[in-house]
């Protein structure tokens, strides 16, 4: 197991990962290029803190902080770099890397345009030191997304004779990196029959390999763009360079003319989402899911799953639908994503045990060949094979089910495919948590989804005729309980003030105005008005109904600390703030003893407990918090995978996310 430094505040130390620092190199530059991003950080930041300066570890620290959006981080380390030696090609190139990031984040188009040429400025010295094929492909991708497109040929041009002669000098030892190169090269120019050549070859020494696959041909399909949508690519001057950018996005993920040969490079897989009924129990009288109709259902899935070249799947593992449906992704070599909705052992007794040890048997053959389980809810909420699961927690598990594939289909530009296995009764609203409840769903966010009917409704494909009214924004009460207590879904806000220990006991009171006040004038003005608001010490929690009501008052929040001067209000100068979010069931009430409104559960401490070392500037959500908000479709923000954070305090591993606003140039 890999153990890591833990922050200065908590006191604590662990061993080092080795006493040898190449394994730090290759640890920190597999966990970038894996994406495990804060793994990356984290391995590179204790080597260097046990080692002194290494280029590598810093070179890595710098690529992950880039892609988790520490944008300021990474050009720090690089600086440090650059300033020792000035002609180092990859550190060169690190710096090109991440003002290409800030372009490409930046809503500011004089921002954008100034990262775009200082992008290509280090790119530029890079090539020029060794006219590697990596810089120049970088400097040829620039180039054409600020419109020079004569100057981007040229350099392409120059690109594929540096690729040809080393696939003639090595052609045994070709590489799949070398092939994509030559194939966008040749794409710049137009080649297009040449560039789907290698492409294809590409592909298949990737195959896969599909976070490498989709970048390959996102990054074709934006030169593709630049080329038929510049103004003028004559001109050879930075022409109206944020709407070129804006056009750039906009291509990203459509199919197009022009664009058809590209994609016929790859066969990218489909992420299926699933849902469905349990067999049914003996003496079940009417029948819903016979034992006698298992055999079909598992065909007409195994159908469906080869027609749409299911490569990953999300569902949870009841006996009957959920684990035919997992054997079939299994038989297929397909990935196997589970979410249940409380643990393991108590929903094994809930929804598997009952039937059979034979389906008990089968339960825990898929759990041990999924890819991942996430339990929803950490509490027991089954309390016996007879009481049934509290509704709030199947509803936040179908959520979280339907939202983690939406993440991935998004994430890789796959195509999501919705099937269930239904028989066409049972829908209690949006919210009563079964099949037909997430069908009704599927249907409000025009998933289409295919239809394995049970025996009252012989018929297959797509649902029709379920008429249900609009899903609300986050409505997942549940009925009053006794004392007005009620299950809800909440969404929650943890935030924790960076550098808190630096007040001084004369500075507290003018923390209190200054720093507090503000936050209550953040509230008033903004309009986002939390149900619950806690405060005690550096620590500030916020519970909301709303899930974009929450992400958008965080990144609010965000804003409001980083732009304020606090030394101006007689508070340190370096105060800052990390946020992080996390959605899911708590008991809602009002409370006898103070008179107000709160909330009680094991979700609240959640995502106090990740407290992640988080840049100022960044806001981090739980997986399950972006899960949410993925099945709602929202609008205002987007979700970044940054990997997982080892945490002792609540489990081994969160995977955590970079929450933002979406820009309007890329919704």
């Amino acid at each position: 197991m890999i153990v890591y430094e833990n922050s200065e505040e908590s006191g604590k130390t662990t061993p080092p990962l080795s006493h040898d620092v190449l394994e730090y190199e290759q640890t920190a530059r597999k966990s970038a290029s894996a994406g495990q991003l804060l793994t990356a950080i984290e391995v590179a930041r204790d080597g260097l803190k046990r080692y002194g300066q290494n280029r590598v570890l810093q070179q890595q620290l710098a690529l992950a902080l880039a892609q988790t959006g520490a944008l300021d981080g990474a050009r720090e380390v690089l600086g440090e770099l650059i300033s020792e030696s000035a002609t180092d090609e990859e550190t060169l190139s690190l710096l090109g890397r991440v003002y290409k990031e800030l372009w490409r984040r930046s809503s500011d188009p004089a921002v954008a345009a100034d990262a775009l040429k200082q992008s290509c400025k280090f790119y530029g010295d890079a090539f020029a030191i060794r006219n590697a094929y990596y810089p120049g492909i970088n400097l040829a991708f620039t180039l054409a997304a600020a419109g020079e497109l004569k100057q981007a040929e040229e350099i392409a041009r120059h690109v594929e004779k540096f690729c040809h002669a080393e696939i003639k000098a090595k052609p045994d030892k070709v590489d799949g990196w070398l092939l994509a190169t030559l194939a966008e090269a040749l794409t710049h120019q137009g080649a297009t029959a040449a560039a789907a050549e290698n492409y294809k070859r590409a592909a298949e020494m990737f195959k896969g390999r599909w976070r490498d696959l989709a970048s390959m041909r996102k990054q074709a399909r934006e030169i593709i763009g630049f080329a038929s949508k510049a103004p003028d690519s004559s001109r050879g001057t930075w022409y109206d360079l944020a709407s070129i950018k804006r056009r750039a996005r906009e291509l990203v993920g459509r199919s197009q003319k022009g664009q058809e040969w590209l994609d016929a490079c790859f066969e990218f897989p489909t992420v299926v989402v699933f849902s469905g009924h349990m067999i049914d129990r003996p003496g079940r009288n009417p029948a819903r899911f016979p034992a006698s109709e298992e055999a079909r259902v598992k065909e007409e899935i195994k159908a469906y799953l080869r027609s749409v070249n299911a490569g990953f799947g999300y569902s949870s593992a009841a006996c009957g639908a959920d684990i035919i449906f997992c054997e079939c992704l299994l038989e297929m070599d397909a990935k196997v994503h589970l979410v249940l909705p409380c643990p393991v052992n108590a929903f094994k007794r809930q929804s598997v045990s009952w039937a059979g040890p034979e389906w008990e048997r089968r339960f825990l053959n898929v759990l041990s060949m999924a890819t991942n389980t996430l339990v929803a809810s950490p509490a027991d909420y089954a309390g016996s094979d007879t009481e049934p699961a509290p509704t709030m927690g199947l509803v936040y598990a179908n959520r979280i089910i339907t939202g983690l594939a939406v993440l991935q289909a998004q994430a890789l530009e796959f195509e999501l495919r919705a099937l269930a296995v239904w028989d066409g009764n049972g829908v209690n609203g949006i919210n009563g948590g079964g099949t037909g409840s997430v069908i009704a769903e599927w249907n409000e966010r025009q998933l289409n989804p295919h239809i394995v009917r049970l025996p009252s409704h012989p018929s297959t494909g797509p649902a029709s005729g379920l008429t249900q009214p609009s899903m609300p924004p986050f409505d997942t009460a549940s009925p009053t309980e006794a004392g007005g207590i009620k299950h809800e879904i909440k969404a929650l806000v943890f935030a924790e003030v960076i550098n808190h220990h630096k007040l001084g006991e004369r500075q507290l009171p003018l923390f209190v105005r200054e720093f507090k006040g503000a936050i209550a004038r953040l509230i008033g003005e903004t309009k986002l008005q939390p149900q619950v608001a806690e405060s005690w010490g550096k620590s500030q929690s916020f519970t909301f109904d709303s899930l974009q009501e929450a992400a958008l008052f965080a990144l609010a929040l965000r804003d409001l600390v980083g732009r304020t001067k606090w030394s101006e209000h007689g508070l340190p100068a370096d105060l800052g703030i990390r946020l992080v979010l996390h959605a899911g069931p708590v008991y809602a009430f009002v409370d006898p003893v103070l008179q107000r409104q709160s909330c009680m559960g094991l979700h609240l401490g959640r995502a106090a407990r990740i407290e992640p070392i988080t840049p100022p500037g960044q806001v981090y959500a739980t997986q399950e918090f972006a899960a949410l908000c993925s099945a709602e479709d929202l609008s205002a923000v987007s979700f970044e995978f940054l990997g997982n954070l080892r945490t002792a305090k609540l489990m081994e591993e969160a995977p955590l996310y970079r929450l933002d606003r979406r820009s309007r140039k890329s919704a």
